[in-house]
């Protein structure tokens, strides 16, 4: 069972909950760095404290607290305890493996695809073509600037370029990473610490190794391991100490002292900071139900936002910049340089509540039958070996 196959139970409800709100630190993330703010061209390159200006000041206040840094940390983390705990117990043989990867295939892919097939009708029906608009970011003009081809195209469907879609870097470390997951567990075994340990030390100093490639699988190789670990022994900790309301809050304050302390690109100290209190709030979650501060991710919004949350979080940037676009053609530009945080929040507004009923769209007509595609698939019996025999 995986996080997509049931939110039913409060436990997977409450993880499919949390997934939901770290696509919402994304999409509030990319709507504050998408204009230039005073004198800070990149707000998100520098710790809270070395931003000045009132108004660059609250941006980058906001995007610590709604950080999409953190919030890729989280899934990461998520994805690993999931997938394990949906693998551990069960027979590891190739007839298996095959089976779970067309699975994450059939999870991942179609909805993505769409969100290309989407980018790709607005930049031949209505993106009346690249410019240069004063006010607007670096990171915000770089997309969509380099001519349209079917190579491009190509590349990006297959992940290797994530020029239409720029979260498709974290759905390439997401299928990465999700093949390598049946091994992992199976190094892992049913019992051992020592294995744990090891496993974790060893993806650590993967990730010290690639610390200086923030896009790649062996940055966040760790990430997963850690989730699986959890997966492993987190039900056999004490579940009491989670359950209270001072280790919850104490996971958050790391999280977002990741985010204010740091800048928000992934370097070492960030992540681990982040990582530590994103795995003390997942292992809470999963094994310490009662702290009422954990109660919010029970809340109607909370697991609305987990069903439709990776739909969202593909179709929000594309909303996002057809709206920043226009407002960038149809407000004076004196107002955009003058007034950025207020734009920019108005617009975060706007392309939350536009991007959700597409979510669900999408959720409804591409995500949930393409999964039920794929739960369906069964491999012959022919090709089941066991892995590691």
């Amino acid at each position: 069972m995986s996080i997509e196959e049931s939110s039913s139970t409060g436990f997977l409800g409450r993880l499919e909950a949390l997934r939901g709100v770290a696509a919402l630190w994304v999409a509030v993330g990319h709507s504050m760095i998408w204009l230039v703010i005073g004198a800070e061209p990149a707000i998100w390159s520098k710790a809270l404290w070395d931003v000045r200006g009132v108004q660059p000041g609250i941006a980058r206040a906001t995007i610590s607290i709604f950080s999409g840094a953190a919030a890729v940390d989280i899934f990461f983390i998520l994805s690993g305890f999931v997938l394990a705990r949906s693998i551990f117990g069960s027979s590891l043989g190739l007839q298996a493996y095959i089976r779970f990867a067309v699975r994450r295939l059939f999870r991942i892919v179609p909805a993505f695809w769409l969100s290309l097939l989407i980018v790709l009708g607005y930049l031949l029906v209505v993106f009346p073509g690249h410019q240069q608009f004063p006010g607007a970011s670096d990171w915000f003009s770089r997309w969509y600037s380099d001519p349209l081809s079917i190579r491009e195209f190509a590349e990006n469907a297959t992940f290797i370029s994530p020029w239409l879609n720029p979260n498709a870097w974290t759905l390439k470390v997401e299928l990465l990473a999700s093949a390598l997951l049946p091994f992992i567990v199976w190094f892992l075994g049913s019992e051992s610490t020592l294995r744990s340990v090891l496993a974790l030390l060893l993806a650590a100093a993967i990730g010290w190794f690639y610390r200086d490639a923030p896009s790649g699988l062996g940055h966040y190789l760790y990430m997963f391991v850690l989730g699986a670990v959890i997966a492993k022994h987190g039900s056999g900790q004490h579940s009491a100490f989670a359950q209270g309301s001072g280790f919850v809050v104490g996971c958050l304050i790391l999280v977002l002292a990741a985010s204010v302390c740091f800048p928000l690109i992934h370097p070492v100290g960030a992540d681990v900071l982040c990582v530590v209190g994103s795995s003390g709030l997942i292992w809470a979650l999963g094994f310490g139900q009662s702290s009422r501060i954990l109660r919010v991710f029970d809340s109607q919004w909370c697991r609305y936002l987990g069903r439709v949350s990776y739909s969202f979080y593909l179709l929000h940037f594309i909303v996002l910049y057809a709206i920043g676009h226009l407002v960038l053609e149809v407000l004076p530009s004196a107002v955009v340089v003058r007034w950025p945080l207020v734009v920019m929040g108005l617009v975060c507004a706007a392309s939350i509540l536009i991007a959700l009923p597409f979510a669900q769209l999408s959720y409804m007509w591409v995500e949930k039958p393409f999964t039920l595609i794929g739960r369906r698939f069964r491999p012959k019996a022919s090709a089941a070996a066991r892995i590691g025999s």
